[in-house]
């Protein structure tokens, strides 16, 4: 057939199908959209995390505090679970393994509609968390897995930043409407649909063959692991941290409440934008270089929010940081990709993603308690240059590995 070329091998159950770069192909196409949905879904109580926090205090009656410790173990339980996909290696089923992240995030989403009592609320969420990141962890293995992770990691941002854009007004008609259960009815109904997507998700990961037939993986590359997640924590330290303050670093700045609001709203069309960059340009410059411009990027955007001291300035460090950011998570994925065909290091970035989320926002707090606003950008600033030293020895141990087939 013109434009393809495939061969198949029975390895693990499965049949291993090489296709050439080129050609529309539809089959792939459609195992794409079952990844990057069930991606999304994972992503379904990060996204609407904000909204459900206010929801728990008005409809619950739960005190902040208490909104708060129920937003931060769902992110503890995702963390938890990308460290066991991890563990895993490649003895496993990946959809066996979405499947029971998916089951586990309606039980803990339908829960809290049977009982608000804030315990029971609080154990179904981490379930909920567990389950969502084992989803998670596996996505981003299988696309790490894919025969271009930088652009496919590209794609699968752009999309979801989408489908947030559609949830997010889903979620704040649902709990104006029928309150905290009904969001997490809706983060259910998200994950439900996931069952409809796993057949199509591959089921295993193809390398070389061991004794009985069964794929084995190569030793798992603990330097590289270390410098590539080390890389990965200390930019989401940065980014959690100026991010989730931004808004104080205007205020403190003397920009208008409406600038700040017209500044992240056009964000997100910003960071749709970088993924879909990285979608286009794929590897034409490598990922090394990406990644370096991505993280002076990121510098200067800090440099401006922090300091600029005009509504400009505050408006294009925003517009910039939001644009940065996926093209530095999409190329250090395929660059984890690269370093480990298996998936391991790329499902453990989860676990990396969702600490330095935790650290960067207390650590801004403290330090904006101790001296002022200016002291978050300082913060920033110095993650974002742990993260330049730490990307010159990854560079050089980065080595050009061909991606894991896809098994279906």
């Amino acid at each position: 057939m013109a434009g393809r070329c495939a061969s198949y091998a029975k390895i693990a159950g499965g049949v291993t199908l090489m296709r050439a770069a080129r050609g529309f192909d539809l089959f792939y196409a459609i195992t794409l959209i079952a990844v990057f949905y069930s991606g999304f879904a994972s992503a379904g109580l990060a996204i609407l995390k904000p909204l459900i926090v206010g929801a728990l205090i008005d409809d619950f009656q739960f005190a902040p505090r208490q909104a708060g410790f129920v937003a931060g173990i769902e992110m503890a339980g995702i963390g938890v679970a990308a460290f066991i996909v991890a563990a895993l290696g490649g003895d496993w089923n990946r959809r066996q393994v979405i499947l029971i992240g998916a089951t586990l995030g309606v039980i803990g989403s339908l829960t809290p509609i049977i009982s608000n009592a804030f315990t029971v609320v609080l154990l179904a969420r981490l379930l909920a968390g567990i389950g969502c990141g084992l989803i998670a962890a596996t996505i981003f293995a299988v696309i790490g897995g894919t025969r271009d992770p930088d652009r496919t990691f590209g794609l699968y941002y752009m999309l979801t930043y989408l489908g947030a854009a559609m949830l997010v007004p889903a979620g704040s008609w649902v709990l104006a409407h029928f309150g905290a259960g009904g969001g997490y009815e809706l983060l259910a109904l998200v994950l439900l649909i996931v069952f409809v997507a796993v057949p199509r998700i591959p089921h295993a990961v193809s390398m070389q063959q061991g004794s009985g037939d069964r794929p084995t993986l190569p030793p798992f590359p603990m330097k590289d692991a270390a410098m590539s997640l080390s890389l990965s924590l200390v930019f989401w330290i940065g980014l959690g941290g100026v991010w989730a303050f931004v808004e104080r670093l205007g205020i403190a700045a003397g920009v208008t409440a409406a600038t700040i609001s017209e500044a992240l709203t056009i964000g997100p069309l910003l960071s749709m934008a970088g993924a879909l960059s990285v979608s286009v340009l794929h590897t034409r410059y490598g990922r090394s270089l990406p990644l370096l411009v991505a993280i002076i990027l990121a510098i200067v955007s800090v440099g401006l929010v922090g300091w600029g001291e005009s509504a400009a300035a505050f408006t294009a460090g925003v517009l910039l940081f939001s644009f940065v950011w996926p093209v530095f998570l999409a190329y250090l994925g395929g660059t984890m990709a690269a370093l480990d065909p298996g998936g391991r290091i790329v499902a453990m970035s989860v676990s990396s993603q969702t600490v330095g989320m935790a650290l960067g926002p207390a650590a801004a707090g403290v330090l904006a308690g101790i001296y002022d606003y200016a002291a978050i950008a300082v913060l920033g600033l110095g993650c974002f240059g742990v993260a330049l030293l730490l990307l010159a020895p990854l560079a050089s141990r980065a080595r050009r590995t061909s991606p894991a087939a896809i098994i279906v």
